[in-house]
């Protein structure tokens, strides 16, 4: 059986290079030997480096849970934790830090200390093979609310640390820039319904214990 190894960054994109090419310049120094996968939903210029480093160009926007899940899939074939990171963030932390983090913490998910939402989070290929993000709601909104209310709900072990606190944070600009095109935002009431049928009220009210009740 081959060795597994500790981790690998995944992050999804669409509109924002110019904020990601910015992250990767600090990446690209401070996880010199941890494998970065990009899924570039709206096939923009983005900055490489020579190994370590795998971009994929779908011919459709994926959405964010469909990405998640791609990237997923590609980092645990060969790892144990997955570090999903946003695009318009800029995570401190290094290799060697995460690396500690892992090794000295037990967790299905790990997430941004008092941050409802997954701008940044590690995930365990166990956790992953068990509770995939919910593709239906697309593009965005409310895919990182229904996970975690699920892990929740079978009292998964959910850690909030500091450690995956970013740097820099920009609180959506990925939508802030979509400008003449509503692609992004347009469902968002069309989601929140769907949340609530799903849940059986918004997050933080939450009625059901299983999807729509069943």
């Amino acid at each position: 059986m081959k060795n597994m190894k500790n981790f690998a960054i995944g992050i999804p994109t669409i509109n924002r290079a110019d904020l990601l090419n910015q992250a990767l310049h600090s990446y690209f120094k401070i996880f010199p030997n941890t494998e970065i996968f990009i899924i570039d939903n709206g096939n923009q210029d983005i900055n490489e480096r020579d190994d370590l480093f795998e971009i994929h160009r779908p011919d459709r926007n994926l959405g964010v849970s469909a990405s998640w899940n791609l990237l997923c899939e590609k980092i645990f074939k060969d790892h144990k934790y997955a570090l999903i990171l946003n695009d318009d963030i800029q995570l401190s932390s290094s290799e060697s830090t995460f690396n500690n983090f892992c090794n000295s913490n037990d967790f299905d998910l790990a997430r941004c200390y008092k941050q409802f939402h997954l701008c940044s989070f590690a995930i365990t290929k166990k956790c992953f093979m068990s509770y995939r993000f919910d593709e239906t709601f697309y593009p965005a909104y409310y895919e990182d609310r229904d996970m975690l209310y699920r892990l929740k709900l079978d009292r998964k072990k959910i850690l909030e640390h500091f450690m995956l606190n970013p740097q820099i944070f920009r609180n959506s600009q990925t939508i802030s820039t979509d400008g003449g095109n509503p692609e992004l935002n347009k469902n968002f009431q069309k989601l929140t319904q769907l949340y609530i049928e799903k849940w059986g009220g918004p997050p933080d009210y939450e009625k059901y214990k299983t999807p729509f009740n069943k």
